[in-house]
């Protein structure tokens, strides 16, 4: 989708060098946990960092970064490894200590050309790593680090990490991690734990995932897509989960107050028929739900998908307050799987539209860390999640809760992905109508 106000830019890049660990590592093959060598979690993710430019003129961030990545290899060594195909078809990890891919970059402009990432730009992957299409998995880095300079001064900082090593808490542990590095100390202040044993194939977090893979509509490409974002301010959160708590007569949080929102905003954008059902997906950090719990420090994936459902109809006839409630007993419902059972439902037994507009899937990365991650020279001033555009890959559409750039801590950033065009300005509009009949105008 164009863009009027978006203003591309060039980033150039230079030859990736391979980092290798400032110690030597023990050779050995490390296995994952079932929900790691699930076919879904074979693609890589990228987490976006920006930095303003360093008190001290003559540090160099890339020269940092570099050798902070070097020596955080000791301590997550196996990503200085590759996967390895066993025989059955599942992967384990060959921690052959080679090392890491790092990419050094510059941009011939100054960090306001990025705008805070609100405008949809295909400028904005050029700062992140991407694997080459269809490239063999066992031939790829499992890590891939990118730093690039603004004239200003400012970086910002690319981590392309492959999920079945790390979930999102796990990904933003290891780049907080390397910031510790790039600060000077002699450790990561969070001990890293591999422990995949910890997860055994009859656990219940392993069945449901298979629930996520049923429940995803046939993909669209990204040569349909568009992007928009929509910034809401602590004061209007905070006005919505007073009234919506006074009716519900109990606590909810900012999250279920805000997915609520969306959902039912993006259904009567997308002008759904009433007799069809709707899906909101989401995934839940389930590292407090084992008996024991997970240790600190364990970053492979532990995560669950809740998924909350409901009739059109019903969806946008009824109040928010309901369909908060809806997404309050769908955590509850997953947290109910992991406790009390080693099964759950047969997710071909759920009742399932499979169509593009009638599933959403939303994650909310404002509590995962990448805020912390200080390399020194402050904390972040904008997190995002870039996306990969026009090469045709399919991709549920995805929502994800940002914290603003600006200073709202407590403010949410929706950043709404994988729509077509046309809906991008109706989704907009829609759930600023409905913010509009909680907030009145003074």
């Amino acid at each position: 989708m164009e863009n009027p106000s978006s203003t591309d830019f060039l980033v150039k890049k230079f030859d990736p060098v391979v980092v290798a660990p400032s110690l030597p590592l023990p050779k050995t093959t490390l296995q994952l946990s079932p929900i790691d060598n699930q076919i879904g979690f074979r693609g890589f993710f990228n987490s976006l960092s920006v930095y303003n430019a360093p008190d001290d003129i003559s540090a160099d961030p890339v020269k940092i970064i570099r050798e902070a990545l070097s020596k955080v290899l000791v301590h997550y060594f196996p990503l200085a490894g590759r996967f390895r195909n066993k025989e059955n078809g599942e992967l384990e990890v060959d921690c052959t200590g080679e090392g890491a891919l790092f990419v050094e970059a510059m941009v011939e402009d100054n960090i306001s050309v990025l705008r805070d990432f609100d405008d949809l730009n295909p400028s904005f992957q050029q700062l992140a790593f991407w694997p080459p299409m269809g490239a063999n998995i066992e031939d790829l880095h499992l890590l891939v680090v990118q730093v690039t300079r603004f004239t200003c001064g400012a970086i910002t900082v690319g981590v392309t990490v492959c999920h079945s090593i790390f979930d999102g808490c796990g990904a933003a542990q290891f780049v907080t991690a390397l910031a510790d590095m790039a600060r000077g100390e002699v450790k990561p202040l969070l001990e890293p734990i591999w422990n995949r044993e910890l997860l055994k194939p009859e656990d219940p977090v392993h069945l449901q995932l298979y629930q996520f893979d049923s429940l995803c509509p046939p993909p669209i490409l990204f040569e349909e897509l568009g992007q928009a974002s929509l910034i809401i301010n602590s004061n209007t959160i905070k006005y919505m989960k007073q009234c919506i708590m006074e009716e519900c007569k109990v606590f909810c949080s900012t999250f279920e107050v805000m997915a609520a929102l969306v959902w039912v905003a993006r259904t009567k954008a997308f002008q759904i028929p009433h007799t069809e059902n709707v899906k909101l997906l989401f995934a839940m950090d389930m590292r407090r739900s084992f008996n024991p719990p997970f240790p600190n420090g364990y970053y492979g994936n532990a995560i669950g998908t809740a998924y909350a459902m409901d009739n059109v109809e019903d969806l946008l006839n009824g109040s928010l307050s309901r369909v908060v409630m809806i997404i309050k007993k769908s955590k509850v419902s997953l947290r109910d799987n992991y406790l009390r059972s080693n099964k759950v439902k047969d997710p071909y037994s759920l009742d399932v539209n499979k169509k593009d507009n009638n599933v959403l899937a939303l994650s909310d990365w404002r509590r995962l860390g990448f805020h912390e991650a200080n390399f020194g020279w402050g904390d972040p001033v904008n997190v995002t999640a870039p996306q990969l555009l026009g090469k045709g890959l399919p991709l549920l559409s995805y929502y994800l809760f940002l914290q603003p750039s600006k200073n709202q801590p407590d403010g949410i950033k929706i950043l709404m992905s994988c729509m077509h065009p046309s809906a991008v300005k109706s989704i907009k509009m829609e759930m600023e109508a409905m913010i509009n009949k909680f907030v009145t105008k003074s």
